[in-house]
């Protein structure tokens, strides 16, 4: 072989050995990056601004002067700020509005439209929201395009929403739906067929479903989610004086206790039908007369019906922010048989139809002779966390696991195979023989010498031979 043949090999190895790395980093990186799905979908031939589909197809050009890739196209944005930015991700916050971005496109040549060939039918948009978003979780919101000629049929994308606090609800605010085109139903408010499953339709002069190829006929949709947060409190507590409160106290066959209750709505929106109900242990009794209800209609005070360990007592709707006190009488049984015995009393706050909070307070019956009750000993402190669980994995994920690992292992064996040619050909290229050669002209060597017992036996004798053969001349001397 030539020199620069010799070169032009050592080249390739060469190539082939970056080649290899390149792979491995790849598949490695695959290993620590891959995700379950993608955010958009499904996976399909993109096109760009040039070089528009030859057929129906929705969101699938890759260098849209307005949003980029089309298949982003679902983002989010705060409303309330000097500018709208929207974006795939961001935190959310009671009291804020958010609006949702549904980008829309028929990539069709605009070429193919007289023929009808390039005009999208049966189009529909749908989009889901999550109606709760709990700290420390993601909250998905999507985006359906879908034509009965389109290919693929439908396509789809996400943008996510999170949350500091521990929840928070999201609302769609009634009439925000609102379609924008360069067509006669721009401004149009939507259906709330929207946010199901099989979506309403949208179009350009009429929402009829159909959408003609080309960028003059695109359009977005919009609409608003408030943020919000319920959440209430509710305390008890219970006095022999009425003034000094804890959450137990000791008294006697006969005395009189009271009790206090407070709920405070600490949301930013109202809580409906909120009802409040006794119940208590044989040996107390309510009082009648004595439950008065303090709320913003209520400043001083008013007495209402002795219902509170019966039906119950509604008091209506809570304000965010409002505070409600209910402050009602029970008497302790005379008889002895409670004696040393604890009583306990609990408030029961419904609201919003599914919602409850519950409260105790105890009186413990101190009788001649009672000893007095143990007290409570202090908690034990929590224990250490544990760590956390490994999450699982499915089939799927365990399969590309094996899959790359496997493809790791090949490639770096080629790789160390690569290396070795590469050495052989720099070897031969200098002149050099490999050590598997060596050994080999080693074996040969010790052969010919077996079969030919006069060869020279002496080293010495060998070196001075090869040293006649080296002063030959080039022409008589050739490798």
């Amino acid at each position: 072989m030539g020199e620069s043949n010799l070169a032009k090999e050592r080249k390739t190895m060469k190539k082939i050995q970056r080649y290899t790395l390149t792979l491995i980093a790849t598949f490695a990186s695959a290993t620590i990056l891959a995700t379950p799905t993608f955010a958009w979908g499904p996976e399909r031939t993109t096109y760009t601004n040039n070089d528009p589909a030859p057929e129906v197809t929705f969101n699938s050009i890759t260098n849209n002067a307005a949003i980029g890739d089309e298949r982003n196209f679902v983002r989010v944005a705060e409303l309330g700020g000097d500018s709208i930015q929207y974006v795939d991700s961001l935190k959310i916050e009671p009291g804020k509005e958010y609006e949702v971005y549904i980008y829309y496109h028929n990539n069709a040549a605009s070429n193919l439209n007289p023929s009808g060939k390039g005009i999208a039918n049966g189009v529909k948009v749908s989009s889901a929201y999550p109606t709760v978003v709990k700290k420390d979780e993601e909250g998905m919101i999507s985006g359906i395009i879908s034509a009965t000629d389109s290919n693929p049929p439908k396509v789809w994308d996400e943008a996510y929403v999170t949350t500091d606090y521990d929840e928070v609800t999201l609302r769609y605010k009634t009439g925000t739906a609102i379609i924008h085109n360069a067509g006669r139903v721009n401004g149009s408010v939507l259906s709330t067929d929207l946010f199901t499953e099989a979506g309403t339709y949208i179009g350009i002069n009429t929402l009829d479903g159909r959408i003609p190829g080309c960028a003059e006929y695109s359009g977005y949709i919009t609409y608003t989610l408030v943020a919000e947060r319920t959440a209430a409190s509710l305390e008890k507590q219970v006095s022999l004086d009425g003034e000094n409160w804890s959450e137990s106290v000791n008294a006697k066959p006969g005395d009189y206790v009271t009790y206090k209750v407070v709920f405070k709505n600490e949301g930013n929106t109202n809580l409906t039908n909120v009802i409040f109900k006794d119940t208590h242990d044989a040996g107390l009794a309510l009082r009648s007369g004595t439950t008065t209800i303090y709320d913003v209609n209520n400043v001083s005070g008013k007495i209402i019906d002795d219902i509170l360990d019966l039906s119950g007592h509604n008091t209506g709707d809570a304000a965010a922010g409002a505070l409600v006190q209910v402050i009602y009488q029970a008497k302790v049984s005379e008889e002895e048989t409670y004696c040393g015995k604890t009583l306990k009393n609990t408030i029961t706050a419904s609201y919003n139809s599914d919602q409850n909070l519950m409260n105790d307070a105890n009186v413990f019956v101190v009788c001649e002779g009672t000893p007095e009750p143990e007290p409570t000993p202090d908690p034990e402190p929590d224990p250490e966390p544990l760590p956390e669980e490994i999450v699982e994995t499915g089939p799927l994920e365990i399969t590309m696991a094996v899959l790359v690992i496997l493809a790791i292992i090949g490639a770096g064996f080629y790789f160390w195979r690569t290396r070795r040619t590469l050495k052989k050909v720099e070897n031969k290229a200098a002149g050099k023989k490999s050590t598997t050669e060596k050994i080999s002209d080693q074996k040969s060597a010790a052969e010919i010498s077996t079969k030919n017992p006069s060869a020279p036996q002496n080293p010495t004798e060998s070196k001075e031979k090869n040293a006649k053969n080296l002063n030959q001349k080039p022409d008589e001397h050739k490798k």
